[in-house]
């Protein structure tokens, strides 16, 4: 799929629109998909800001009065959307990286420069929105979720991302003391198919990370 971006000019205020895609030639039926697209993204950031209004999560000062809650929505309407309309895995970088700007209660800037995926917002909030809010609440904050799913490791061997939730819903810490043991998990197996390993292999292996 082709997508329509925003991109803000080079000179002066104001922002352009470009249309991009893995096709090297653009045909006008690519550009209309893609406008026809964009145009369901609108509509959809428009729900979304009109739900967290409702909810008073958003402020129309575009204030995130509960974080939580903001990307939640943002993640699971996302969801909503490309299930209807999906695109392929090696279009999601240009996907994720131009929602920004997009809305601006949400996130009103285009970022200057360059975002990596692992800390995509939009693409945090929709791994985050694949769990039930009552779950994702009783573990922690936002930016203790957007800790825990910007590693990899995690997210490739959800037997993982489940023993780092179980253990974080178990015993709560805060983003920055999660920190030192959502590393020492991670380089554990930074280097190991995990997927290889039976359930017993893998507990054998997170039990043996030394997490001090």
């Amino acid at each position: 799929m082709v997508i329509k971006v925003r991109k803000k000019n080079k000179v002066g205020e104001g922002i352009h629109f470009q249309y991009k895609g893995l096709k090297r030639i653009i045909t006008p039926q690519d550009i209309k998909e893609a406008d026809k697209f964009d145009l369901s993204l609108n509509k959809t950031f428009k729900e979304i800001e009109r739900i967290l209004l409702r909810r008073k999560a958003l402020s129309i000062r575009s204030k995130k009065i509960d974080p939580l809650m903001v990307w939640y929505m943002v993640g699971k309407n996302i969801n909503k959307l490309l299930k209807k309309q999906p695109i392929i895995n090696e279009e999601e970088d240009i996907f994720w990286k131009f929602l920004y700007g997009r809305s601006i209660l949400i996130h009103k800037k285009i970022p200057t420069s360059r975002i990596s995926k692992q800390r995509n917002n939009f693409r945090t909030a929709s791994l985050l929105a694949k769990y039930p809010y009552k779950k994702i609440k009783k573990l922690g904050p936002w930016t203790l979720w957007r800790e825990i799913l910007s590693y990899e490791v995690f997210l490739k061997d959800r037997r993982i991302l489940k023993f780092v939730i179980e253990q974080l819903t178990k015993f709560p810490r805060t983003r920055d003391n999660a920190r030192p043991f959502l590393k020492a998990l991670s380089s554990r197996f930074k280097k190991i198919d995990s997927s290889i390993l039976t359930d017993t292999e893998l507990l054998r292996k997170i039990r043996s990370t030394n997490f001090k």
